[in-house]
């Protein structure tokens, strides 16, 4: 997709144009992230082996695309927004992953341009897929782009979580039950544009029978969300305490769904 002006996803693409040369810095200062990725790493790579290609859809700056590049992998970054993907080109170089780590100006539900390229992972982190307000449209796209094999994991935000619901103690509401309806409006670099909240089985709904759930896991349910990293700064100890209880709640029935994001991975069947 070479101009996004006219579609739906424009005032998103200008809002993380604006918020790109920021990007990173809130990424890389922020411990309770960091832990977040790392989770989600150790899943990605205990599922595919080194050497597999990777679709990565939403891929911001690239921070998930460098990992996998340095750790074996070969990934396919698309992003609606030119101002990230310029960040990421930089990147690229830098870090010499020219070859390993190729980034594309296109939306993950105008991705016939990729043509035959076959890719044994879909995947997609942090909620970027979270912007779309149909996700068989992004599932119809990336199935023709899938080895028989091929894994999709997405971490996607859920419409409850538990540690934004517990604001309610403290009297905010708004922020406490923004998720309960399936779509919110999030404000940012001074636009304003639609989130929607997906369960795991609607993710699955959108890739159709021939797919079904492998897992489902839970990332941040008894630590904060991912935007709040004051928390783990200026209270370590009650962090790394909370983390491990995270740990042992994450892939358990109701807890994996209850969490700032839900890891969703699905198999062809």
């Amino acid at each position: 997709m070479n101009n996004i002006s006219n579609t739906p996803f424009a005032t998103v693409a200008e809002a993380y144009n604006r918020n790109a040369d920021k990007y990173d810095e809130f990424i890389e200062n922020n411990p309770n992230l960091q832990r977040m990725r790392r989770k989600v790493y150790a899943h990605v790579t205990a599922l595919l082996p080194q050497g597999s290609r990777i679709l990565d859809l939403a891929c911001g700056t690239g921070t998930d695309a460098f990992w996998f590049a340095q750790h074996g992998y070969t990934v396919h970054g698309v992003d609606i927004s030119d101002g990230m993907l310029r960040r990421a080109s930089e990147k690229a170089k830098q870090l010499g992953l020219e070859n390993k780590a190729v980034f594309e100006h296109l939306s993950y539900t105008k991705l016939g341009k990729l043509g035959k390229t076959q890719f044994d992972c879909a995947f997609s982190n942090f909620g970027g897929l979270n912007c779309v307000a149909d996700l068989k449209l992004v599932a119809d796209e990336v199935r023709p782009l899938l080895k028989p094999s091929a894994k999709i994991i997405w971490a996607l935000m859920p419409p409850f979580c538990l540690w934004e619901s517990a604001m309610f103690l403290r009297g905010r509401v708004k922020l406490a039950t923004r998720r309960f309806r399936g779509k919110s409006t999030v404000y940012k670099e001074g636009l304003n544009y639609p989130v929607y909240y997906y369960t795991p089985n609607q993710i699955a709904r959108a890739w159709g029978n021939g797919y079904q759930i492998e897992s489902i896991r839970a990332l941040s349910v008894i630590t904060p969300p991912a935007t709040n990293k004051d928390f783990a700064v200026k209270r370590p100890r009650m962090f790394d305490l909370l983390g491990k209880l995270d740990d042992l709640a994450e892939a358990k029935f109701p807890f994996k769904y209850w969490g700032d994001f839900t890891i969703v991975t699905l198999q062809k069947i």
